[in-house]
């Protein structure tokens, strides 16, 4: 109990520094009911962003795609996520929604036959919230409020530049610079921004290595599936239409937690030369719920996003 009521106080803080952040004018009614809703367990609130990745099983192939950059090429990934969560208790419900927009260039710096150097830099955020009939709009472009705490958090992400040293299977050996803080607090979540950090060991985040996908044909379907810690993905793609140029993978997604489940279903266009994902399209929809002390306290939320790449240089 003691334990759930330090989770109850930490949300009652980051949830009023949302509106305090936006520099709003509450009334005193509004507030109230704020407080009333702030009352919701930790894990009702289904802060992060789904996002499904591309995997194979090992029945399609473990074979890796060796990357085909050369030193001098650029890359430009613009993300676009709508997303809309309810909170609610009774009769009481509590809604954010926001839309959110991130440009990122990456730049290949040098280039050897074990592996590249990737200046990664976030170019343009640009972010509307909306919650409780009030709004805040951020725009990199445009000066900022330096009195809210989430443009705050914005304006330092702007510029950021990463330098990421990459083997030629695309796994991150090291990284110099840029913002190693994941987005994955409460307050953070909502404004809808995906939780895609530059991590050592993971992904660059622009290309699909395996080279299965050079062989298969138009209707091949694999699944994936992974259950550990109570948690259980099953992942379904199959290939839905084949050019010379590109390759479309169609997916479905199914997550289940003990007090959430998510579905998602998606696209992603991939280019059959590089391996590079010109275009990731998802939308997902997720639902959530806790018992405490016989009362249910539900979540949803819903995404939309789409992901474009192309080549800049």
């Amino acid at each position: 109990m003691r334990t759930y009521i330090k989770k109850l106080k930490v949300i009652l803080t980051l949830l009023l520094v949302v509106v305090a952040g936006m520099c709003f004018a509450q009334t005193a009614p509004l507030k109230l009911e704020l407080k009333k809703m702030t009352e919701l367990p930790a894990s009702a609130l289904l802060n992060t962003t789904s996002v499904t990745p591309f995997t194979t099983s090992a029945i399609v192939g473990d074979e890796h795609r060796l990357l085909a950059f050369k030193k001098g090429d650029g890359y430009q990934k613009t993300t676009l996520v709508n997303s809309n969560t309810i909170l609610a208790r009774y009769d009481q419900k509590f809604t954010i929604s926001s839309n959110s927009s991130v440009t990122k260039n990456y730049n290949v710096t040098d280039a050897t036959k074990s592996g590249f150097q990737v200046a990664v830099t976030t170019n343009r955020i640009a972010d509307t919230i909306f919650a409780m009939g009030k709004s805040m709009a951020y725009n990199s472009d445009q000066p900022s409020d330096t009195s809210s705490y989430i443009q705050k958090r914005f304006t330092a992400m702007v510029g950021q530049t990463a330098n990421v040293t990459l083997g030629i299977r695309d796994t991150i050996f090291d990284i110099k610079g840029g913002s190693s803080q994941a987005v994955n607090d409460t307050l953070f979540a909502f404004t809808g921004l995906q939780n895609d950090q530059l991590v050592k060991g993971g992904s660059l985040g622009l290309t699909v290595d395996y080279a299965a996908l050079q062989t298969m044909k138009k209707g091949y379907t694999w699944v994936d599936t992974t259950t550990s810690a109570g948690t259980n993905v099953k992942n379904t793609f199959w290939i839905e239409s084949k050019t010379d140029k590109t390759t479309t993978v169609a997916f479905e997604s199914a997550l289940r937690r003990q007090y959430s489940n998510s579905n998602t279903n998606g696209v992603y266009v991939i280019d059959n030369a590089t391996g590079v994902v010109l275009i990731r399209q998802m939308r997902s929809v997720t639902t959530g719920y806790q018992i405490l002390n016989n009362v249910v306290y539900t979540a949803s939320r819903s995404t939309a996003s789409i992901e474009s790449c192309y080549k800049i240089q």
